[in-house]
């Protein structure tokens, strides 16, 4: 069998296509759509390529200097939040937010009248002391990689906009302690972007580690012990957000691709 992004006589990835991150992406989108599930989990070693990473506490910090709330922010991702908030199951009571950032989903769920004991955690020391300043919970600075939760701790755990800032060798460990930290029948909600084309990106701005696919994701969860349950795709218009949405899914369906979803999963 060849390779997958090129004609070399090597499955799945010949060795110069293995070391090209983006390559690998594909080869890894291509698999998961192919539902080669085998061959897909051989592409999460620590020998293939990968995007630099640049996420660390103090690139978060300036990401995080200047003042943020739910009522600024644009449409997409208002949106992106009040999704993820639908599909939290009405018997909740303990929520893990990973990658809580500056609290925007907290903020969200508050005016709502939600209140479930929340726990949270993220690289940002900035991100935790502005948090604290504004909700009660549990919040820490921490890394996903080593995330500090006892088995069957919580009925949801929250990522959203954080599966892409991590490393394709870790994910899966990632996943695997997110199932493990949830309660039996217990919810994961997550968000990711989509068809970014970081391959023509001149700076990686946004430090997006992954590129993926819904299928990619899918299936990421599926190695991981989840059954995907929900999921919804949004677009990133900058301006008149709600017509430019109602035309791009009934009218003009095929000239926008979407730029976000957002997915829940059942711990089996």
């Amino acid at each position: 069998m060849h390779c997958i992004t090129c004609d070399k006589n090597k499955y799945p990835l010949c060795s110069n296509c293995s070391r090209n991150p983006y390559f690998v992406e594909k080869a890894r989108r291509v698999l998961a759509q192919k539902n080669g599930l085998k061959s897909l989990k051989q592409l999460y070693s620590e020998k293939y390529a990968e995007i630099k990473n640049y996420n660390t506490n103090s690139f978060w910090n300036i990401k995080f200097s200047s003042p943020v709330s739910y009522a600024n922010e644009p449409s997409v991702t208002k949106e992106r939040i009040k999704i993820a908030a639908s599909y939290i199951p009405r018997k909740t009571k303990r929520l893990l937010d990973i990658g809580t950032g500056v609290g925007l989903i907290e903020e969200y769920l508050g005016s709502q009248g939600k209140t479930y004991e929340i726990y949270g955690i993220d690289i940002s020391q900035k991100s935790v002391n502005i948090l604290k300043k504004k909700f009660k919970g549990d919040f820490r600075k921490g890394s996903v990689y080593s995330l500090p939760y006892g088995k069957n701790s919580f009925d949801v755990v929250l990522a959203l906009e954080v599966l892409e800032h991590i490393s394709p060798s870790k994910i899966l460990k990632v996943l695997g302690k997110v199932n493990e930290i949830l309660k039996p029948g217990g919810v994961f909600i997550c968000s990711v972007p989509l068809n970014e084309r970081m391959w023509g990106l001149t700076v990686n701005e946004s430090s997006h580690l992954r590129e993926y696919s819904p299928e990619l994701l899918e299936k990421e969860l599926i190695i991981s012990g989840f059954r995907p349950a929900g999921k919804s795709f949004i677009y990133a218009f900058p301006d008149h957000y709600v017509l430019k949405s109602f035309i791009a899914r009934n009218i003009l369906t095929k000239r926008w691709d979407f730029n976000d979803l957002i997915l829940s999963a059942k711990k089996i």
